[in-house]
């Protein structure tokens, strides 16, 4: 059995709430690659803002640093 190795994503959003913009930032880990990064971070901020998925917006996504994960 092979072991996956797990990459980390931040993810830098925008969410429309309320007629008002909101702007958060948060680290998610993935198992795969990006795109599955993307759709687990829209479920989890839709989730949290309580805001439709179709109301999140990435602003940018990108792949963390391993260096401090292996500390």
């Amino acid at each position: 059995m092979q072991k996956t190795k797990t990459k980390r994503f931040e993810i830098h959003y925008s969410v429309l709430k309320d007629e008002a913009k909101i702007k958060g930032t948060f680290m998610i880990e993935s198992a795969k690659n990006r795109d599955d990064a993307s759709r687990l971070a829209k479920l989890n901020i839709s989730t949290k803002e309580r805001v439709f998925i179709q109301y999140v917006k990435f602003l940018k996504v990108k792949r963390a640093s391993t260096a401090l994960a292996a500390k």
